[in-house]
């Protein structure tokens, strides 16, 4: 199952690429941003267990893809390509 998470700068960013992302008819999960992958331990991301690669097109082209992306491989997130061009 692909399951991408989406960083994001504040929680108001991630609420508003969450709107985004179900106004398209994806679903997403807000949550704490895993301290392993931010560098001062706060911040927010989402989570997308479905059309991760859809969401993230959606997310570039209004210009709120504005953190890494990182994708679950073997129980471990790692940073993703994410060209969807």
């Amino acid at each position: 199952m692909e399951k991408y998470l989406i960083m994001c700068r504040s929680m108001t960013h991630a609420q508003r690429s969450q709107r985004l992302l179900e106004r398209n008819g994806i679903m997403s999960s807000l949550i704490k941003a895993p301290v392993a992958l931010t560098r001062s331990g706060c911040g927010y991301a989402l989570i997308l267990r479905r059309h991760g690669r859809e969401g993230i097109r959606i997310l570039k082209d209004a210009e709120l893809l504005l953190g890494k992306v990182y994708e679950k491989v073997d129980d471990e997130w790692r940073e993703a390509a994410y060209d969807v061009s």
